[in-house]
């Protein structure tokens, strides 16, 4: 009575003990690198209803990222909320859908092997770091996995017990799954797989019980071929009518000839001329977004796997991916159950071709396929089916009951559980950053992987607005050369993501070991005249501020807006640094715009300040290739009078080209000032009317004279 009351009651616990998780790892995660822009196309939609993709940073946006923005929106009814707030309360959603995923990762084991099978399923998932790490951000990758698990976890039960109800229900969430990523799109080759395993699973039973010939069997492939084609049919045609719905029948009916397509494979299509003037029935934007995700996967874009860099991906980067970031009481887990499977001694028939396939069609794809090497999260929607088919060791064919079991089991099952929750409860909260003990822990990730498994810009924010505001001096970020002082890098950047960035950091990285480590993803250290002057005396210094000590604005908070976008990267405003150069460096706006964007880039202070000289880069970068893009073009600097803004005299300018610009005034008082861009260049670093606006400014410097 009291085991099946320990049964019930756990897997609510451990789903509460997961949302608790979540919601403290929300707090400290500062703001990743997608999120902006997940969150950003959410609330487009909702406020104008439009879906389409006006710039490549939409690539793969989809529209289930309109249930992150529907908090948002709710709350910011009649008030003005933080960035914080909206993060805070965008990320919601997507922690539910990770509870509703364990809970069903939970349920399906559960009727498989036996309720202990359920709960150590669910503790397999609320534990593992990569869906804690994901289950709080505002992308799409938690909804994808649910969304994939749902579909064929709904068509495993229609299968088993087809009804009308049943099939409704898994046409309904195979459509649904196709809105929230373009990974989604492989549930159609995968649900052709299972039922042709199941029709040939069929076929080699009735065999081998002398029940069918030869005629017999080519009826059975038969029948069951039209049955399985009449099932993708509809699947395929309750996914037109979810996508149409979910997309608010935007651009539907559009002919292939009409569409702007970027990648190869799209553009190639679009020139067969049987095809090219057909109206499709998808919206525009769906297919925009597949074209767009086409491009990038092939797009030659560098990717790091164990210190090594390629342009066309790692066969092996998801093998290693795999190794290093699943705990390894998972992986100890994984093999007794492909054990038990592989012997036949626990099986779970009628159902190991749902568990097996989508992993094994996953994996195969992004080994050989996808060029885009740059997180383990890809393979995300692929954890939960290995946490049902792992959850068969808990099945009474293995732990018997107590009486009959060798005690050896049980001990071996509660030294894994417990490895487990300590691995898990150690990198508590900073999941992002986990790898397990065969890499090193979360202090040796950058040996083995980068971007998003292990530095996704998580602890930016911390760094640049608590640490270093703490210290006993200002601190310098990301440098493009050798300086003294303290200096705060991010790993992703040390380690460089692709090889010329790795030369930019050598100096650093091979000649200092760093004072502090912050949240696994940034590094600091201190460097003197001595130091450089026996390690790099011959290298050029990097550009800092030219009078950093009575600079102003450090001593300030940075702020930003505009009309219709936002600011992302504000807090960089008043760093000191001005030479970084790396593509996450200027506060800019988002989304982009099809024409120039009005905004302002500010720095406030608690008291007022005498104000005589301001100083900014209003560009994208301080020199190189990059460094026109988006540069402001008429501009002026403003001071807040306790009452409104108004202009500071003789700093108006229409038509700059400068890169660096300086305005010398009568000082004044003021606890505000800001850069008030009235237009920009666009993102190919030109002013003719086109796509692509962003206003942006790399610093914001202040001074007294």
């Amino acid at each position: 009575m009291r085991s099946r009351w320990l049964a019930q009651a756990l897997p609510w616990v451990l789903l509460l003990l997961f949302c608790i998780r979540g919601l403290l790892a929300m707090q400290v995660d500062g703001t990743t690198v997608d999120e902006p822009m997940h969150l950003s196309y959410g609330q487009r939609a909702l406020a104008s209803g439009t879906f389409l993709r006006e710039h490549e940073t939409l690539n793969s946006k989809m529209p289930v990222s309109v249930l992150n923005a529907l908090p948002v929106a709710i709350a910011a009814r009649g008030q003005a909320l933080s960035w914080r707030q909206q993060l805070f309360l965008a990320r919601l959603p997507s922690l539910l859908l990770g509870g509703l995923l364990g809970w069903l990762v939970w349920r399906w084991a559960l009727i498989l092997f036996g309720p202990w099978s359920g709960i150590s399923s669910l503790l397999l998932y609320t534990f593992c770091p990569n869906i804690l790490a994901h289950a709080h951000l505002v992308t799409t990758d938690i909804a994808t996995a649910l969304a994939m698990f749902g579909a064929t976890y709904c068509l495993w039960r229609y299968l088993r017990a087809p009804s009308r109800g049943r099939l409704l229900l898994a046409a309904g969430v195979f459509a649904v799954a196709q809105l929230t990523k373009a990974t989604a799109l492989f549930l159609g080759p995968i649900f052709a797989l299972i039922l042709a395993a199941r029709a040939l699973g069929e076929l080699v039973a009735a065999w081998k019980s002398e029940q069918a010939i030869s005629k017999d069997a080519a009826r059975l492939l038969g029948r069951r071929a039209a049955q399985g084609a009449l099932l993708l049919l509809v699947f395929g045609l309750a996914a037109l009518v979810a996508l149409n719905l979910g997309f608010c029948f935007e651009g539907t009916g559009t002919p292939l000839e009409r569409y702007a397509f970027v990648s190869p494979a799209f553009q190639s299509l679009a020139g067969v001329p049987l095809l090219r003037s057909v109206p499709l029935p998808v919206p525009y934007a769906y297919l925009q977004g597949l074209d767009m995700v086409a491009r990038d996967s092939r797009a030659g874009n560098w990717s790091y796997l164990r210190g090594r860099y390629s342009q066309t991906g790692f066969r092996s980067y998801f093998f290693w991916s795999f190794l290093v970031k699943i705990p390894l009481p998972t992986q100890v887990l994984l093999v007794i159950a492909l054990y038990l499977w592989a012997s036949g001694r626990v099986r779970a028939p009628g159902a190991e071709h749902f568990l097996v396939l989508p992993v094994v069609t996953l994996f195969l794809y992004l080994s050989l396929f996808l060029q885009l090497d740059i997180g383990f999260r890809y393979f995300l929607p692929a954890l939960p089916f290995l946490f049902v088919f792992a959850a068969r060791v808990a099945a009474p064919a293995v732990l018997p009951l107590p009486a009959t079991r060798p005690i050896w089991k049980p001990l071996v099952a509660a030294v894994l559980l417990l490895w487990l929750g300590a691995s898990s409860f150690l990198v508590h909260p900073h999941y992002l950053a986990y790898f397990n003990e065969l890499a090193g822990g979360p202090a040796n990730g950058s040996r083995w992987l980068i971007d998003s498994n292990l530095d996704w810009g998580q602890d930016g924010e911390y760094v640049r607005q608590v640490y270093a505001t703490n210290g006993p001096r200002p601190a310098l970020f990301d440098p493009s050369g050798p300086v003294t002082g303290r200096i705060a890098v991010n790993v992703s950047g040390l380690v460089g993501r692709d090889p010329a960035a790795a030369k930019r950091h050598a100096w650093l990285r091979d000649n200092f070991r760093p004072t502090a480590t912050i949240g696994y993803s940034w590094k600091v250290f201190e460097v003197s005249e001595a130091d450089l002057a026996r390690c790099c005396a011959g290298l050029p210094r990097a550009w800092v501020l030219d009078d950093l000590p009575n600079d102003l604005a450090l001593a300030g908070e940075p702020f930003g807006g505009g009309e219709g976008v936002r600011v992302r990267f504000q807090e960089r405003l008043n760093d000191g640094m001005l030479g970084a150069n790396e593509g996450v460096d200027a506060a800019r706006t988002l989304p982009p715009q099809p024409r120039p964007v009005r905004a302002w880039f500010g720095i406030s202070w608690s008291t007022a300040q005498t104000i005589g000289r301001v100083m900014a880069f209003p560009s994208f970068e301080s020199r190189g290739p990059l460094a026109r893009k988006f540069l402001a073009l008429d501009y002026v600097f403003q001071f807040w009078d306790g009452a409104e803004w108004r202009d500071i005299p003789g700093t108006r300018v229409v038509g700059n080209q400068a890169l660096r610009v300086e305005h010398r005034f009568p000082p004044l008082r003021t606890d505000r000032i800001r850069l008030l861009i009235d237009r920009e260049r666009n993102e190919r670093g030109t002013a003719d009317p086109d796509t692509g606006f962003r206003a942006a400014c790399l610093e914001l410097a202040a001074y007294s004279r």
